[in-house]
């Protein structure tokens, strides 16, 4: 009996809450508009009985955040360059002012050589080029001591010749880097001539070539025999000269070798001879 009157009590409490929040929720509404009072009138149970329905709800929290990275790198790079060091050599110097002196061979030519032989020739120069032009002059000198034919002449003096020449000179260098500094160049000109007893003799065109006063007078062959009046009173004559020349460097050593064909104008025909010299320059 009593537990029946528990379940009616329970149950009337129930309907009593549902009904208590219905007419609370339709209290809160209002047409007029006017705030109603949202304040909850706890009630209490009394009593055992069946627990209150409780609803479980769940929260979606979204969350944005910024997310700043920094990021510190310490980067090492190693770089190995290859230097090659062109080291230019100089130029090697090109003489302006500039002394020679020779030693060589005089060459009798063509039918001068029919009564006259080669002999040593003695040389020695004077150059100059203005700055380290092509061009340039240079004033020689020469003195060529030439043979008798032993077997044609043999009571013969030998002959002597004396020379002075100017020429113009062009210098082509090859390579002025090289220590070596060979330099070519060629000469061309002409001067003045002086013999000691030239020896006459015939051309080809059968002439007596003498040389003036200072022609040997009793050359065998000869005919008729010479005499002062038909030897010439002639004692200077005149030449023309061109011939290639070659100057290098050995060590501290200026060294030149050249070679000028010349032509001497002498009594009743030209007579051409060919010196060839070595030696040292200075400057």
């Amino acid at each position: 009996m009593r537990t029946r009157t528990t379940a009616l009590f329970a149950f009337g409490l129930a309907a009593a809450i549902t009904f208590g929040g219905a007419a609370t929720a339709a209290a809160q509404v209002d047409t007029s508009g006017r705030a109603r009072s949202t304040t909850r009138i706890p009630v209490r149970k009394e009593g055992g009985g069946t627990a209150p329905h409780v609803d479980t709800v769940t929260v979606t929290v979204t969350r944005s955040d910024t997310v700043v990275i920094r990021r510190a790198d310490t980067v090492m790079v190693t770089r190995v360059d290859t230097v090659r060091q062109m080291e230019e050599l100089p130029l090697q110097p090109l003489p302006g002012v500039y002394f020679g002196i020779g030693a060589g061979v005089a060459v009798p030519m063509n039918n001068w050589r029919n009564l006259t032989k080669d002999g040593p020739d003695l040389h020695a120069h004077l150059g100059w080029f203005p700055g380290t032009s092509a061009l340039g002059l240079r004033a020689d000198v020469n003195y060529g001591m030439f043979g008798r034919r032993e077997t044609d002449c043999a009571s013969c003096p030998q002959p002597k010749l004396l020379s002075g020449s100017g020429d113009v000179v062009l210098r082509i260098p090859l390579d002025r880097k090289s220590r070596f500094n060979p330099v070519f160049y060629a000469l061309a000109g002409g001067g003045i001539d002086k013999f000691t007893d030239f020896i006459p003799y015939k051309n080809s065109e059968g002439k007596t070539v003498t040389a003036g006063k200072n022609t040997y007078l009793a050359a065998p062959g000869i005919t008729p025999p010479l005499t002062a009046a038909t030897a010439g009173d002639k004692s200077l004559f005149y030449h023309w000269d061109v011939g290639p020349g070659f100057a290098f460097n050995v060590g501290p050593a200026h060294l030149f070798v050249e070679s000028k064909y010349t032509t001497i104008m002498t009594t009743n025909g030209n007579s051409h001879y060919w010196p060839i010299v070595a030696g040292l320059n200075f400057y």
